[in-house]
């Protein structure tokens, strides 16, 4: 809260001095004490009650055209002086409120226009726009919205309709770009195929050099790529590529899998989706669940907590392991659930 009060007083004091504000309080603090002090040399012989500390109440009142009324000129002299202070004070206010509003406005056309350095950290950045990225932006901010999310592009503008969503305009490929989404200091980054470019085969070169740029500034990243050609595959190894998505391979084993049991697909879809329905989800595993079958704990997790164990990662991802399996400390647990479990988290 602090950072930003101190950002906030360094963004006026930038367009105070730029819009010349500081010179025109001068002049209207000195306007002030003239046109004070003058008001009472007229008006306090035929008020004699008028005090020099009311005359500059008065004078303060007057400039910000606020006129409490509990003090006013009576002589020609004294309304001559209100007069001009009143022009003086609505000049200097007007040229103050439009100081501050056009931070506030800056600030929202920087954020549009991808201008504005990301200071967060533990974010996850999305890199590369289109339909899949819009649809993964909404995904994210639906499940967690207190998950902070950065988009990287090249396109000149683009404004996310997510209170926790920023966007950063650059070439993802240049460390500068990366350092202004903080990618150093992110948890995750989903790369998304540029499939604008016009040369076949050059969307998954692309990419990896956007991976091999974001692993060389954060080795310790979770790092999400998609992939056009599976071919390609083991040059995304070689760029240290956590989750490599083939997308095409995905979809069409869906379409097999929907042809083949019609129900499938709309199972996955809403595992898939966090709109309706139940979601999948991973957590770490609890203490006094180390040393359970994994039979034993898939009861334990339906009575306790109404979620199917899906499978368990440790290392490599097993799917319905063994029954007898010993659940271990390390484990981590994927399941399914209308909503999350206390303590359980997108990733680990």
């Amino acid at each position: 809260m602090l950072s930003i009060f101190i950002n906030v007083i360094k963004a006026l004091h930038i367009s105070f001095e730029k819009g010349n504000i500081y010179k025109l309080l001068v002049v209207g603090l000195i306007s002030l004490i003239i046109c004070s002090s003058a008001y009472y040399y007229f008006e306090s012989p035929v008020n004699p009650d008028l005090g020099v500390g009311d005359a500059f109440w008065w004078g303060f009142v007057t400039s910000t055209t606020v006129g409490y009324g509990d003090y006013f000129p009576v002589t020609l002299a004294g309304r001559i002086i209100a007069t001009i202070l009143m022009l003086i004070g609505i000049s200097a206010f007007g040229f103050i409120t439009a100081a501050v509003a056009s931070i506030f406005v800056e600030n929202r056309l920087k954020k549009g226009m991808g201008l504005v350095d990301v200071k967060i950290k533990d974010h996850i950045v999305v890199i590369g726009w289109n339909n899949k990225s819009k649809t993964i932006v909404h995904e994210l901010a639906q499940d967690d919205r207190a998950l902070e999310i950065v988009v990287i592009d090249e396109r000149e503008r683009l404004d996310l309709d997510y209170p926790n969503a920023y966007f950063v305009h650059g070439d993802p490929t240049k460390d500068e770009t990366l350092r202004k989404a903080n990618v150093q200091f992110a948890n995750t980054v989903i790369v998304v195929a540029d499939e604008k470019l016009v040369s076949e085969g050059m969307e998954d070169a692309k990419t990896v050099l956007i991976c091999l740029a974001v692993d060389k500034l954060n080795t310790r990243i979770h790092l999400i790529a998609e992939v056009l050609n599976e071919e390609n595959v083991s040059h995304f190894d070689r760029a240290n590529v956590d989750d490599i998505i083939i997308s095409n391979q995905m979809s069409s084993r869906i379409m097999v899998r929907s042809a083949l049991y019609k129900n499938v697909s709309h199972a996955l879809k809403e595992l898939l989706t966090s709109t309706y329905g139940n979601e999948l989800y991973e957590c770490g595993v609890r203490d006094e669940d180390v040393g359970l079958t994994f039979k034993d704990l898939v009861c334990k997790y339906i009575e306790q907590f109404d979620a199917v164990i899906l499978g368990i990662a440790n290392g490599e991802i097993m799917v319905n392991p063994d029954k007898d399996r010993v659940v271990q400390k390390e484990d981590i647990i994927i399941y399914i659930a209308k909503d999350r479990m206390k303590g359980s988290h997108a990733g680990v």
